[in-house]
């Protein structure tokens, strides 16, 4: 069929029943009918991440990130792949993207809290805790 969206839901549907290499081919295929739909790139990413392969996530966050440059749910889930992939310091730089245009999402806070603990950096945990977020943002260059 050419439609996205039963696409779409077929790869949701996929994802739910954790077979995620139908959802992944169900996405793509919504993809080759609507190419420039942020959400599906970050459905399809998500599918990837929920698969164990957080590194073919990665790019599909970017584009849908390139499409929607705020797209919070888009930053957070990038921050999540960084963080599975050992990548401290990018992670922390979506996750204080995301902060900054929702402040009050207390599982970011949480999230980046985590990969400082990673990083080993207790002053950071502590900067997170009193959510100083303009502090964490210069450290960042965020």
């Amino acid at each position: 069929p050419h439609s996205a969206d039963l696409h779409a839901v077929l790869g949701v549907l996929h994802n739910l029943s954790r077979e995620y290499g139908a959802a992944v081919s169900s996405f793509e295929r919504a993809l080759e009918l609507r190419p420039e739909d942020y959400s599906l790139w970050n459905k399809l990413g998500a599918t990837q991440a929920n698969a164990m392969s957080c590194a073919a996530a990665v790019p599909c966050y970017v584009r849908a990130l390139e499409l929607r440059p705020n797209y919070v749910r888009a930053l957070t889930n990038l921050g999540i792949s960084y963080g599975n992939l050992s990548e401290q310091r990018a992670a922390a730089q979506c996750y204080l993207k995301a902060l900054s245009l929702n402040q009050d999402a207390a599982h970011v806070w949480t999230y980046l809290t985590m990969v400082f603990s990673a990083m080993g950096r207790t002053d950071y945990v502590q900067m997170a805790a009193a959510t100083d977020l303009a502090a964490l943002c210069a450290e960042f260059e965020v």
